[in-house]
């Protein structure tokens, strides 16, 4: 049996004469999970131009059974305000063909389709990989009580879709199960992220400092909102220079923020030790970039489970992360910082700096923990998880 299943992302797919692409997480593999090869994916979700140029540096969805109805818009006025209508009728006719539905929350565009599948009530899966609160908590500098009601509902929703969903996916093992309780039949935790764990000789000579013009330390985050917390990373190297050290933080990643972290670099005194990298294409590129640094930092500000965290964690290096989300699931306690603490954060950095054999012992240890998110192991898991989901829709389970 053929069946249609309607997955909904707010994510940002590109598209351009070569086909379309997807920056960094998205990739075949993840859809693959969702169905076998005789069903259908439509995917809802943002879409945005990209010139062919930069095709090398995304990741192309090249699935046959893979097909894109993007809305109108892609910021939240756009998409249910300006073209709300258009959308409206979209989304409608796409329930009316799906035989169920695929929701990664949290997502506006998640709630949207959700709330009008209460008219259709076709069975929904829900992938859960943050906390809704958190995400627009820290997406805002400026908050007013309006912006928080908002948040507030939203957050109401995200539980409510959460608790009734056919099953449910957390991404960690603890967090987000405690404030997002589910009755979903089928319910696992299992991290969205899965990687082809290399073995790699990480001796005490691999954290020898790999770089003569200072320590080399590197973030991976979207400039598309604050929660990645690239500003208290950009405070941190501006202390360490005060100190008299010398190091040099890269941030991979792109979006409409990067002129204010550049500005802010400016204001600090400390043009000079940040780069912005730009975007890569997943699997290899990344790799390669994560081995020419000594120290990987994660500050974010919230989180479900970062998949480039586990990224660093699998080439072996030294991390410092802040304690939200999943991350203490990850990170030994030593080397977390609470969100934007620069202070601490320059501070544990400078532990690494000075200790060859601290960056060994605690590299050897998230490399240790990242086996644990191999892809022959947590893809048996998750293809179990949806063989039972699409039995449950046509009855069998």
């Amino acid at each position: 049996m053929c069946l249609n299943c309607l997955y909904v992302h707010d994510h940002v797919f590109k598209k351009n004469n070569f086909g379309y692409f997807s920056e960094g997480k998205m990739t075949d593999e993840i859809f693959k999970d969702y169905t076998s090869e005789n069903d259908n994916i439509i995917v809802l979700s943002r879409m945005a131009n990209l010139d062919n140029s930069l095709s090398l540096k995304y990741n192309k969805i090249s699935l046959n059974n893979v097909c894109f109805e993007p809305v109108l818009g892609q910021s939240f006025p756009k998409i249910f305000l300006k073209y709300f209508f258009i959308n409206f009728f979209r989304t409608i006719s796409l329930l009316r063909k799906s035989d169920y539905i695929v929701v990664r929350l949290p997502s506006f565009l998640g709630v949207f389709v959700l709330f009008l599948n209460i008219f259709f009530k076709k069975k929904y899966f829900v992938e859960l990989v943050g906390d809704a609160e958190d995400a627009l908590i820290f997406r805002k500098s400026i908050k007013n009580y309006l912006y928080l009601l908002m948040v507030s509902f939203f957050v109401f929703l995200n539980k409510i879709f959460v608790k009734n969903a056919s099953g449910i996916i957390y991404v960690t093992k603890n967090n987000l199960q405690n404030k997002y309780p589910s009755k979903a039949e089928i319910n696992k935790g299992i991290s969205d992220v899965i990687l082809n764990i290399e073995n790699i000789k990480n001796d005490l000579d691999f954290y020898k400092k790999k770089n003569i013009n200072g320590f080399k330390i590197g973030l991976i985050g979207s400039f598309n909102n604050e929660y990645k917390g690239i500003d208290c990373a950009i405070h941190a190297i501006h202390k360490l220079k005060e100190l008299g050290f010398t190091v040099n933080l890269h941030i991979l990643g792109t979006g409409r923020l990067q002129d204010n972290y550049a500005d802010l670099a400016a204001q600090l005194g400390v043009s000079d030790s940040i780069f912005f990298d730009g975007s890569l294409a997943g699997g290899k590129a990344v790799f390669d970039w994560l081995d020419k640094l000594d120290i990987y930092i994660q500050p974010s500000k919230t989180e479900g489970l970062p998949r480039a965290l586990l990224e660093a964690m699998s080439r072996g290096l030294p991390i410092v992360a802040s304690n939200v989300g999943g991350i203490p699931e990850l990170i030994n306690q030593n080397w977390l910082i609470a969100p934007n603490d620069s202070k601490d954060l320059a501070k544990k950095i400078q532990i690494f700096m000075n200790s060859q054999d601290v960056r060994f012992q605690a590299g050897n240890e998230n490399y240790k923990v990242a086996c644990e998110y191999d892809f022959d192991i947590l893809s048996l898991q998750r293809k179990e998880f949806w063989d039972n989901a699409r039995k449950m829709v046509q009855g069998q389970l």
